[in-house]
């Protein structure tokens, strides 16, 4: 196998987990197939969960904005499944998708859509990429949860300061101001700006979907979502009766699963 680095492999054995242990699982019992499914995952990263994917007998596409991400994922497919995996980089929204004419039994879009500037031209193209049978899989942490902002990608103390992505603009300031002067990673605050200007709610996405021609065929809400019990140890807490308090889950729930079809499927 090709090097990449150690850090990388991680994040991938992470990625295959995830979709080995959790969101396979998950589907299955959801009724979805996935031996013989054509599954398109969009945002795959390094490769991951479509691995997990294609080792359960799905034959996939991964598709990821960043190139060097699908070069490195492409050096971590394992021999097993080298001939199930397409591996496309791209920007979904300006690459023409070649699909052969068929529809995809699965489409992935894990911890993507809240990074989104259009989110419901989003929901109208990935419509027209679903068949009457095609079910869309939909994760994110809604936006006013503890860490929604993605503060955790910060270099600091702050990446361990909860809920401040939501503070009024004058303590925002603030916290903007610190972490100009003492963040390595300062840059990615334009991106935490941007969730600020454009955030996704739970209520909102579902109020989208309807908008879209789309509905909601399962969910689930997490309090603590698997992949922080992967990568930090925590049990996995599902959302309870708390999950189905409309303003209370905005705030508590870390991880929103939707499981989406057409609405005329």
């Amino acid at each position: 196998m090709e090097y990449v680095p150690e850090r990388v492999r991680r994040y991938w054995l992470y990625q295959f987990r995830l979709g080995k242990e959790y969101i396979i699982p998950l589907l299955q019992q959801w009724g979805v197939r996935i031996n013989g499914a054509f599954v398109l995952d969009i945002g795959c990263g390094q490769g991951g969960v479509v691995c997990a994917f294609a080792e359960a007998g799905a034959r996939c596409i991964g598709l990821e904005l960043k190139s060097k991400r699908v070069l490195e994922a492409k050096k971590l497919i394992p021999c097993k499944l080298e001939g199930k995996i397409d591996l496309i980089a791209g920007d979904f929204f300006a690459l023409p998708l070649n699909l052969n004419g068929r529809f995809p039994d699965i489409i992935l879009l894990r911890d993507v859509f809240e990074h989104l500037s259009d989110k419901g031209s989003a929901l109208r193209q990935l419509k027209k990429l679903m068949g009457f049978d095609t079910r869309l899989f939909v994760t994110f942490p809604p936006f006013c949860s503890a860490f929604g902002g993605h503060q955790q990608m910060l270099r600091s103390f702050l990446k361990y300061i909860p809920y401040f992505h939501v503070f009024p603009e004058p303590l925002w300031d603030v916290v903007r101001e610190i972490a100009r002067q003492c963040d390595a990673n300062f840059p990615f605050f334009k991106e935490i700006e941007r969730l600020r200007a454009n955030p996704t709610l739970i209520g909102r996405f579902r109020r989208m979907l309807k908008g879209s021609g789309l509905r909601v065929v399962k969910e689930r809400y997490y309090l603590i979502r698997p992949s922080h019990h992967l990568r930090y140890g925590l049990p996995v807490v599902h959302g309870g009766i708390l999950g189905k308090i409309g303003g209370i889950r905005e705030f508590v729930v870390t991880g929103a699963f939707f499981l989406i079809a057409r609405r005329d499927g």
